[in-house]
């Protein structure tokens, strides 16, 4: 009796993959189906989120003051500060793909300025839409991507629109290796973003 149910729980499990999940145009991988269009009727009036987590010892009685210099002159902006009990939050970055390159400029900032810079990027198929998080710990250290200070201040330039700059951070925050079992290194991977 458990042997079918583990079969069927089996079964279920492939079915759902397979109806999720359609092969590439060239029949090479499994992709995930496209289907949120940032710029749908429904979709233009979320609000940008950022979340920032920051060190307690530090910044544990300036919470209002925070959300005061991230939100600015912003009225839409959501800002969500949390607290890292004993440690520095991990210097990473991570951003949506409906981030506006201006909002995406500004949390850049805000990670210089309160947690000290950024030195990983969060691959952007981790990231909900609408979010910017700032040393973020509730994602697995295999979807932080290492950036140099040159790749920061390219992603930092003021004269990237929305589609340049959504363009290069997830150029940025694409998987570039993929480390092998048992301690035999690294394999570089070729990724195709043109598709």
């Amino acid at each position: 009796m458990k042997r079918i149910k583990n079969a069927m729980h089996y079964g279920l499990f492939i079915l759902i993959l397979g109806v999720i999940l359609v092969p590439d145009h060239e029949g090479h991988a499994f992709v995930a189906k496209e289907s949120y269009d940032c710029n749908a009727e429904g979709n233009r009036a979320n609000a940008t989120t950022i979340e920032i987590k920051v060190a307690k010892k530090k910044y544990r009685k300036k919470k209002r003051e925070i959300i005061k210099t991230i939100k600015g002159e912003d009225a839409d902006l959501k800002v969500r500060v949390l607290f890292l009990p004993f440690l520095d939050p991990p210097l990473n970055l991570g951003i949506g793909k409906c981030v506006s390159a201006e909002d995406g400029r500004h949390a850049i900032k805000k990670a210089m300025k309160y947690n000290g810079g950024v030195d990983h990027v969060i691959m952007q198929e981790f990231m909900p839409h609408h979010w910017v998080k700032i040393g973020a710990t509730d994602l697995a250290e295999l979807t932080f991507i290492p950036i140099t200070p040159d790749q920061l201040a390219q992603l930092s330039d003021p004269a990237l629109d929305d589609a340049q700059f959504q363009a290069l951070y997830l150029e940025l925050s694409a998987l570039k290796e993929r480390v092998l079992p048992f301690g035999l290194g690294t394999r570089k991977i070729d990724v195709d973003r043109t598709k």
